[in-house]
């Protein structure tokens, strides 16, 4: 029996994606539960607020769980993997990265 989780704090195991937005709380909020619909709906995950202000939403899956947190002017994505999908990581990541920047609307740059 091993009492050691080879990935257990692993950055092989994390995919983290911040992104700052201008849309306030209350419209993060609503991206988020576009988000959520998305990820119940395309890859079978359970998705649900953890707190009453509504600003980190828990999900889980067949060998995935996660959180996104959201402030008023930022979304703090964390996707942990588990050994199966650790291979096709990188693929997740790039999927992950260009879907968040498809639904959330960068702010403007000067």
């Amino acid at each position: 029996m091993f009492l050691y989780d080879p990935l257990a704090g692993s950055s092989l195991s994390t995919i983290q994606v911040s992104r700052q937005h201008p849309l306030g709380l209350a419209g993060a909020r609503l991206a988020a539960e576009a988000i959520a619909q998305d990820m119940s709906e395309e890859y079978e995950l359970d998705c649900e607020w953890e707190d009453e202000e509504e600003t980190r939403l828990l999900f889980r899956g067949a060998g995935v769980n996660g959180s996104l947190f959201l402030t008023d002017e930022t979304l703090s994505l964390e996707v942990r993997l588990g050994l199966m999908l650790l291979p096709v990581r990188s693929v997740l990541e790039q999927e992950i990265l260009e879907y968040v920047d498809q639904r959330l609307p960068c702010p403007t740059r000067r």
